[in-house]
């Protein structure tokens, strides 16, 4: 979600990254993942609030959600799916997945065994209905059920996850056949590996890789200090037709460490002072340590006044 300390008017350079960016958003080849790679305290985090900033605020707004996966209250799919949900609700409804849902938190396995399951789906020609889908008996033939119970088996509740977060994507993809979401991945690095595994070996190649099948209108940006191997996985080609890559930020220029002065309220710099902190960047010091510095040199000037 947006930090209430982003200020889109304290926001230098980038313009490279936000013209891939914007790119992206026209859907105008196969392209639909932007990874962006870098340190820490380089910028990342700002520059994915600045294309969530972007998305609600130019117009047509485009429906956006930005998810730190280092925060989740736990790494699993289900806690991602839920996450989501939760970030776009506002403008979309996810009735299949609230059907499913709803069934897990009551233990009701018998609804629960209800699959949406879209593996082999043509997510372009989606058709979700929370009610009247099919069952899969012959996955949840084996298992006992309890019409009565308060409890689910370890069995049941991994299926259970397993459903709400087939249904959730159900309802993604129907509503990306017509309408642009972005969905924002920052803090890759920071998920375990079997969230990883299912990001890559589920979401991103049945979202993005698959373009017979997949929705036509969903655009996922990932950042982290680490980044998904995607060609360990996915040849040469289909990589570079269908991600936009960013292996590290640029480094600020003088320029942009006269307009970070000035938007901080620095307005009677001289050059020594842009050539201070423009030495700093060059010497590796992350630029928001550089930010950090700036501030406190402006607040401590606006004491002594």
């Amino acid at each position: 979600m947006l930090d209430k300390r982003f200020d889109p008017q304290k926001f230098i350079d980038r313009e490279f990254e936000q013209e891939l960016f914007e790119e992206l958003l026209q859907l105008k080849d196969q392209a639909r993942i932007l990874a962006i790679k870098d340190d820490g305290g380089m910028g990342k985090s700002q520059l994915l609030q600045k294309f969530q900033y972007r998305c609600r605020t130019v117009r047509p707004r485009t429906l956006v959600s930005l998810v730190d996966l280092g925060q989740l209250p736990d790494s699993s799919p289900l806690s991602l799916a839920q996450q989501l949900k939760k970030e776009l609700s506002a403008f979309l409804a996810f009735p299949t997945f609230v059907h499913f849902d709803a069934a897990r938190r009551a233990y009701d396995f018998t609804t629960i065994r209800g699959t949406v399951d879209l593996r082999g789906a043509d997510l372009r020609q989606a058709q979700i209905r929370a009610a009247g889908v099919m069952t899969n008996i012959e996955q949840a033939g084996s298992v006992m059920v309890n019409a009565t119970t308060t409890t689910f088996t370890t069995e049941q509740q991994a299926m259970a996850q397993e459903r709400c977060v087939q249904a959730f994507l159900a309802d993604l993809a129907q509503h990306c056949q017509e309408q642009l979401v972005v969905i924002i991945f920052d803090g890759y690095e920071k998920c375990n590996a079997d969230l990883q595994t299912w990001l890559l070996g589920h979401f991103l190649e049945l979202y993005c890789f698959d373009i017979e099948k997949r929705p036509p209108h969903l655009v996922i940006v990932v950042a982290g200090r680490e980044l998904p191997d995607f060609e360990q996985r996915w040849s040469r080609v289909d990589c570079g037709m269908i991600v936009k890559s960013v292996r590290a930020l640029g480094k600020w220029t003088a320029a942009h460490v006269e307009e970070c002065l000035r938007v901080h309220g620095y307005y009677d710099f001289t050059p020594q002072d842009v050539a201070a902190f423009h030495r700093l960047i060059g010497m590796g010091i992350p630029p928001s340590d550089v930010v950090g510095l700036i501030q406190r040199v402006v607040a401590d000037r606006r004491k002594e006044l």
